[in-house]
């Protein structure tokens, strides 16, 4: 008997929930058939379900057991603008969809839920104790989940919380994701006749420009690994009109919370100064920010060993091969002559950054919290791209979420087996969480 028996049983079963997803793909904050979908699952499958958690709508907590090791899992679903796409080898989108799966969260989440299944099945069959929950994560995309159930003492009791996320390569996650902060400066001047009577008018699109011109040329000095995007997200209505109102957002990101701290605040400098250019006067809104993550090395060692016990999983067809190929090629991609991962990589026993983020690194300072990551689509691939979400919508996707479920599955029962393992893993968090603080 094997702790990924159940997974190996309902391999279409999963893949029916996945693609389901895959063709239902709903935005962030707007995951509600999403969410409906993985609870209904995982309540079919012997968990509790308890909708809307947090205060958010679309979060949701699914759980088993109520003694032993307590195991977090970490779903998400939420999709992303402007990435629908049909299941073909170039850039062909749906029409009327207006959203897709560039990132993957379709096999994310349903991955998730059958690797807590399983496990759940396997201690039901052997006697073992353990309490498991899954959580129902949305939203994601715009780093707002998992930070406001974090806030709210979500993961608290927990011993280990345990996720992935596709990829394109097939690893134990020691990366850790930037720090971010999400910001929206709001101008506000005069309108008048862009024509007729410009002197009159105080233009905060003028504000708004300016502030991007200075911050662009702030770039160069940010702290190492800094990062700055921005879209403008009110410009004025009409251009006869000198505009009254306009906004800009920003994502800032750092290798560290107090370099985008440094950041911020050079940002709102330069909002005042774009101000008084124009004479105007502005607002700034906090959004949403994150950590960056915590790895815990003896966690990382427990995923990499559940990894490998199902390495056998990793086989690609010709087709596989193949469509892959023409998927970079038409992607204007190069192609290599191993387009998909079949190998795992070692780990290295430390940790390095990453250019990006996720809300799943304010959950890392709270409890220990391991990710893999397994080859959903070809090497090369640009992540939130229509190449992403074909492949995720593919058999290339639904084998490496078969493998993701496995490994979470593995590793997770590791943890069931050995409480000295545990208390390992939670003393070097500590060790790793007293470095930071």
């Amino acid at each position: 008997m094997k702790v990924i028996d159940w997974i190996c049983d309902n391999e279409d079963s999963l893949w029916a929930v996945a693609f389901d997803l895959w063709e239902h793909p709903e935005l962030s904050e707007h995951e509600e058939r999403s969410a409906d979908r993985l609870a209904e699952f995982l309540k079919q499958n012997g968990f509790r379900i308890e909708m809307g958690i947090a205060g958010l709508p679309t979060a949701f907590r699914a759980q088993w057991g109520d003694a032993g090791v307590k195991i977090g899992f970490l779903a998400e679903y939420d999709a992303l603008p402007g990435l629908s796409q049909n299941l073909t080898d170039y850039a062909n989108p749906i029409e009327g969809q207006a959203y897709g799966h560039g990132c993957g969260h379709n096999l994310l989440g349903t991955a998730v839920a059958g690797a807590a299944i399983s496990l759940k099945n396997f201690l039901q069959k052997t006697g073992k104790k353990a309490c498991i929950t899954v959580f129902g994560c949305p939203s994601e995309e715009i780093m707002l989940g998992k930070i406001v159930m974090a806030k709210a003492g979500i993961f608290n009791d927990l011993d280990v919380a345990l996720s992935w996320h596709p990829g394109e390569y097939n690893m134990a996650s020691e990366a850790s994701y930037q720090a971010m902060r999400s910001i929206k400066f709001s101008f506000n001047g005069v309108a008048s006749h862009a024509s007729m009577a410009p002197d009159k008018g105080k233009s905060a699109l003028d504000a708004v420009e300016l502030m991007n011109v200075a911050a662009n040329y702030y770039r160069e000095h940010t702290p190492f690994g800094g990062q700055l995007h921005y879209v403008i997200t009110n410009g004025g209505e009409k251009p006869n009109i000198v505009p009254d109102k306009a906004g800009v957002w920003y994502f800032v990101r750092g290798f560290h919370d107090s370099d985008v701290n440094i950041m911020i605040n050079r940002l709102k400098n330069i909002a005042q100064g774009a101000a008084l250019m124009t004479d105007t006067t502005f607002d700034s809104e906090d959004i949403t920010g994150c950590h960056e993550t915590l790895i815990v090395p003896e966690l990382v060692k427990v995923i990499d060993e559940g990894m490998r016990e199902n390495a056998e999983c990793l086989s690609w067809t010709e087709d596989d091969i193949a469509f892959s190929r023409r998927i970079l090629k038409n992607g204007n991609r190069p192609v290599s002559d191993n387009v998909l991962d079949t190998g795992i990589k070692v780990p290295t026993g430390v940790s390095y950054s990453i250019m990006g983020s996720s809300d799943i690194s304010d959950v890392s300072w709270i409890v220990p919290t391991g990710m893999l990551f397994c080859a959903c689509y070809p090497i090369g691939t640009p992540n939130h791209s229509w190449m992403v979400t074909v492949c995720v919508g593919s058999e290339i996707g639904k084998k490496g979420m078969l493998f993701a479920a496995k490994s979470l599955a593995s590793a997770a029962s590791r943890l069931v087996d050995d409480t000295a393992l545990v208390g390992r893993i939670k003393r070097n968090f500590t060790e790793e969480l007293s470095r930071k603080t």
